[in-house]
């Protein structure tokens, strides 16, 4: 998996590089000047650097800008609640609930609404719908009314609905309605729907590992309230850094520690926020589910052989990774509110010995040393276990290239000390490459110009078997998304073809042509009657892929159908399990997929 030198978004880095500002606390109590200040501010515009406190207009209300950025035509205040704090009505007159503020000229207003919750069942036994009905009433006025879901607002409004279609969904649901006055006063209250959907996973069932990037929440939208836990066994948070004097650092502290989640005295001293709270929170209504921090990844795994170079790097950057993502000790957080979100570590060098980006720290003796560093890891891990009485796991992502495997690490070494090792099968091929191939073929296809470096998933995986891996230490990588190319000529329906790299779903002027797609791209707008592509599956590769001649654009990638096949093989293997880079690529048929197989 990458840090996705074509997804990490100029969004993630924009945001990462200040956090939240330190003073965000206090913008929940605010005098008139906030109001009386609107005249003065400028309208919003693309293409500013904004500072924090600096305020603009847009639609008609006030904001301040909570986080310092430059704008892009679509991080609007309305778009990114991130980024700027809604103040009210720009015209100089009373805030409304979007101020979060005190009394701003409701005659002392104290009281907050009163508000209900009802729901048209408590417990959910069946397949069906849920409805919830909302009510608020106030002594001068009610301005906002929101429904939320185990955290997360649902709703903005008095009704909010939703099915349930399985014994995946099962768990604890949380609701809560939160109504606002003019003054900033709240009223909330909550009540607790239980789905128990008979059936439920198979005996014996499958790891299903999937990977999230702290980079969604922005222009992707995917939070972690948009994760189905009942799907998954195992989910990977992308990623931590490496500091250059190696240690373990947050890679999006804002999105990390710091993001609101609406969570009762969220904003006191000590406390913790963000992504990894609303994971805290997901897995205490669904104790299956376990969540490690994935260390490196595609752009951040520059210092990985330096910090595995000797006893003394790897014993600090282990320390720094134990005391940090295992004991809770986040930067302001205090560790009795940071510990219990990580069950474990997952190690991404992309990749030991060589590869990977340009200007990555690189040495013969990587191979050696990935080993040690991952006994330093179970050392310091059974340690902490001994104080918690709490088992941690550790995993590693690993190259799928079976050069790699039997060259670039001691592959049985490692999985001797790991829980499994998840095989990144997939990017086999790419835009990076000139000749239009699949980028995650299950067996070797015929005709395939390198089928004989076993870039293919059973390739890799018979390499790992015949090195001695376990079976059951094998989890199998599944991507999400697809590879395509552009100018691509129409022989052979555009299959081992020439061609060129084209514009994915998130390429921009930062990422360049990667032509990767999310698989929601793809199914929504390539497979889609009418698109003037026609799609095809390969009966060896058990990948999809759709051409267009007209246009000259080829795109392989597993659909539901390969999702099936490669879920077979894991079974019939007696593998691992699966794992997929990344939640937000899929529409829910990928996972629901892997969930009906494997679970």
């Amino acid at each position: 998996m990458r840090r996705s030198w074509w997804a990490s978004g100029l969004i993630a880095t924009a945001l990462s590089v200040a956090g939240c500002d330190s003073e965000v606390p206090s913008s929940h109590v605010r005098d008139m000047t906030a109001f009386q200040d609107a005249a003065l501010a400028a309208e919003w515009a693309a293409g500013v650097a904004y500072s924090v406190g600096t305020r603009v207009t847009y639609q008609g209300r006030l904001y301040e800008c909570r986080q310092p950025h430059t704008s892009q035509a679509d991080w609007t205040p309305v778009a990114v609640a991130s980024l700027w704090l809604d103040l009210g009505p720009a015209g100089g007159g009373e805030p409304d609930a979007g101020s979060g503020g005190t009394d701003a000229g409701t005659g002392g207003d104290v009281t907050a609404p009163t508000v209900g919750l009802s729901a048209s069942a408590s417990r959910i036994i069946a397949v069906g719908p849920l409805s919830l009905t909302a009510t608020a009433t106030d002594d001068v006025g009610v301005t906002r009314v929101e429904i939320l879901e185990n955290g997360a607002v649902v709703a903005t409004g008095s009704q909010f609905s939703r099915a349930f279609s399985g014994w995946e969904q099962n768990g604890t649901y949380v609701y809560a309605v939160r109504a606002y006055d003019a003054a900033g006063n709240v009223g909330t209250t909550t009540l607790t729907v239980v789905v128990e959907i008979p059936g439920g996973p198979p005996p014996g069932g499958k790891r299903i590992v999937g990977y999230f990037t702290a980079w969604g929440i922005y222009a992707r939208n995917y939070h972690v309230s948009n994760v189905q836990p009942s799907k998954l066994t195992h989910i990977n948070y992308a990623f931590s850094n490496i500091s250059g004097d190696g240690r373990c650092i947050l890679g999006d502290p804002f999105a990390d520690i710091d993001k609101s989640g609406g969570w009762q005295g969220e904003w006191d001293p000590g406390q913790l926020r963000g992504n990894f709270r609303a994971f805290k929170e997901m897995k205490r209504q669904n104790p299956h589910l376990k969540l490690l921090i994935s260390v490196g990844g595609w752009s951040w795994s520059t210092h990985f052989s330096t910090v595995a170079s000797s006893p003394a790097s790897r014993a600090a950057f282990v320390k720094s990774c134990v005391d940090l993502y295992i004991r809770g000790q986040y930067p302001g957080v205090d560790p009795v509110n940071g510990e219990g979100v990580f069950d474990g570590i997952d190690i991404d060098w992309e990749y030991p010995v060589g590869g990977g980006l340009p200007g990555n720290s690189n040495s013969p003796a990587d191979k050696q040393n990935y080993t040690l560093l991952m006994q330093e890891f179970r050392s310091q891990l059974n340690a902490v276990t001994t104080q918690t009485g709490k088992p941690y796991l550790l995993t590693i992502a690993t190259g799928a290239s079976p050069d790699l495997l039997e060259n670039k690490q001691e592959t049985k070494k490692l999985s001797d000390v790991l829980d499994w090792i998840n095989v990144m099968s997939y990017d086999y091929h790419g835009a990076f490459e000139s000749t239009v191939n699949f980028h995650s073929a299950l067996h070797r296809v015929t005709g395939d110009p390198g089928a004989a470096t076993g870039f293919y998933t059973d390739g890799s995986v018979s390499k790992m078997l015949a090195l001695g891996v376990p079976p059951a230490k094998i989890v199998v990588g599944v991507p999400f998304y697809g590879r395509g190319w552009g100018s691509v000529p129409n022989v052979n329906n555009g299959l081992f073809q020439s061609g060129v790299p084209t514009r994915g779903t998130w390429d921009d002027g930062s990422s360049g042509l990667t032509g990767v797609f999310d698989f929601k791209d793809i199914k929504a707008n390539y497979e889609r009657p009418g698109s003037g592509y026609t799609k095809f599956f390969h009966p060896e590769a058990k990948e999809a892929y759709v051409y267009n001649p007209a246009t000259g654009i080829w795109i392989g990638y597993d659909d539901v159908q390969s999702i099936n096949a490669k879920a077979d093989y894991i079974l019939n293997k007696n593998l691992g399990g699966a794992m997929f880079w990344e939640l937000s690529g899929d529409d829910g048929s990928l996972l629901d997929a892997l969930a009906r197989k494997l679970r």
